[in-house]
């Protein structure tokens, strides 16, 4: 008789770990099936976005529209999928290292703004993380659809001879020339991939441009210093190339290395510089 109920005692024993392996196993099903569905998503996502821009530049308006649709239907199933796995305790344990990355990087897509600069020129409302409501200029017409508009100067009517705390906050009309500001372009750059397109038109009004893929700022601990700007294209030149890794520099905040001076109080005006400005955009 003892013998029976040591034999029951091992058998339920053994029911409960067969019992807890079929739950771990339901669970590593599941999350397979999760993740299998966050990387197609995450790659249709990024076809539809090249596709967009392939249209874009073919002027292809009812073709953009139609992409942009599947684009946001595709971002909100992605939304559900990140809400199910994070919500998820039987799965949290489970999630490896190429599930969080993807989680991550396409919360980085939509996190930080509401609106995003798709396919209208407008002064529009977007929300960048840690600040909070924004206005912008957005412009569908220069490069395409989806460009945020950082800086305008064309007639001199604003002045940039301005110190660290206007271009820290930015100054000027969004319906004229001014500059957003380096802290709303530090936090929009290191929340999203971001690009940088810029369009230089001479006396002669000869029109030149250079397009870097990758471009990133640092914090103002770090002097808004240029960290990234990717590949270069374009007929203007990778002249920016040569601050690469420099800091931003006003005439109350001396960041350059050049030794006889600011380069900002010589050329009149903020930029990223080190020791010799010749490469000075803003002057």
């Amino acid at each position: 008789m003892e013998k029976i109920q040591r034999c029951d005692a091992v058998l339920a024993a053994k029911e409960e770990q067969m019992q807890n392996l079929q739950e771990k196993l339901n669970a590593l099903q599941l999350m397979v099936s999760f993740h299998n569905n966050l990387e197609n998503m995450h790659n249709e996502k990024i076809k539809y976005k090249a596709e967009l821009y392939a249209a874009a530049s073919e002027n292809n308006k009812r073709l953009i529209e139609s992409l942009s649709d599947q684009i946001h239907e595709n971002t909100e199933t992605l939304r559900v999928l990140i809400t199910q796995m994070t919500n998820s305790k039987s799965t949290r344990p489970l999630q490896n290292q190429e599930t969080e990355r993807l989680m991550q990087e396409e919360s980085m897509h939509y996190a930080p703004f509401k609106s995003f600069c798709n396919t209208s020129t407008s002064i529009q409302s977007i929300d960048v993380v840690d600040i909070g409501s924004v206005s912008v200029v957005c412009d569908s017409e220069t490069a395409g659809p989806g460009w945020t508009v950082v800086q305008r100067r064309f007639n001199g009517t604003v002045d940039f001879f301005r110190d660290w705390s206007e271009y820290r906050c930015g100054f000027g009309d969004l319906k004229g020339e001014f500059f957003m500001g380096l802290e709303k372009l530090h936090r929009m750059t290191n929340s999203v991939h971001c690009e940088l397109y810029i369009k230089l038109v001479d006396f002669y009004n000869v029109v030149r441009y250079a397009h870097y893929d990758n471009f990133r700022i640092g914090s103002e601990e770090e002097h808004y210093m240029l960290k990234s700007l990717g590949t270069c294209s374009g007929d203007a030149g990778d002249a920016l190339r040569y601050n690469l890794n420099d800091r931003f520099s006003t005439y109350d905040r001396d960041n350059d290395s050049w030794s006889k001076g600011n380069c900002a109080n010589y050329y009149h005006s903020g930029w990223w510089s080190n020791s010799n400005a010749y490469r000075y955009v803003n002057h």
